[in-house]
């Protein structure tokens, strides 16, 4: 997705390249409703006339919603301070073309109130390094999780996860660490196990990127 705005707002500016800002990066596959993004460019008309230009530019599964004028410290991932991301598991025994883009398909029933119980073990602030690595060269893995919900909505397992920041692919991680126990592969307990490992090759498999949305960030 950075590629292609890159793209766009360059286009509309007529530069060789204006480099984009996120405040995160997601794995190819991942998709995001509440991605912001910053850039500097030169711009004599309205804000309004930038948002349809770059639109115009950019490929029909992409598209800037809101755009407006900041300040110049401002950086969307350095500012930002609670990130929300859904998780959606389409639990069947038929796969389902409609959700097959935005929902990972699990045949095997899942046992929704064993994955409730074993994901409280991951709220609060914690050691997240048994499900991910620092995005950035800190190698800092402390992160706070101030919500992780599970709800279910007809063949449907969605999560719901808050926090302050993610490390690289630690909430695929998570959710492929919560699909063992909903399938009765490990205990509950087991996951506060791997949490207090810190130890990326005790967590359960990477779950899909298809699955996962960035909903919100909060500044």
């Amino acid at each position: 997705m950075q590629g292609e705005l890159e793209v766009a707002v360059s286009q509309v500016a007529h530069k060789d390249r204006i480099v984009i800002y996120g405040s995160g990066r997601t794995d190819a596959g991942v998709h995001a409703l509440g991605q912001v993004i910053a850039f500097d460019m030169e711009w004599r008309h309205t804000s309004e006339d930038l948002l349809r230009a770059i639109n115009a530019c950019l490929p029909r599964d992409i598209v800037v919603r809101t755009l407006g004028v900041i300040s110049s410290d401002f950086n969307p991932r350095r500012c930002a301070r609670l990130r929300s991301y859904q998780y959606r598991i389409y639990n069947a025994a038929v796969r389902s073309p409609i959700h097959s883009r935005t929902s990972w398909h699990v045949k095997d029933k899942l046992d929704l109130d064993a994955i409730r119980s074993a994901a409280k073990y991951l709220v609060g602030e914690h050691d997240f390094a048994s499900f991910g690595r620092s995005p950035d060269k800190s190698g800092h893995t402390i992160r706070m999780v101030s919500r992780l919900d599970w709800s279910a909505n007809r063949d449907s397992l969605i999560m719901e996860i808050e926090a302050n920041a993610f490390l690289y692919r630690m909430v695929r991680s998570i959710v492929g660490t919560l699909y063992m126990v909903g399938v009765g592969k490990w205990n509950s307990s087991v996951v506060e196990e791997v949490l207090h490992a810190k130890d990326r090759n005790k967590s359960g498999p990477l779950a899909p990127p298809q699955g996962l949305t960035l909903i919100k960030i909060e500044f």
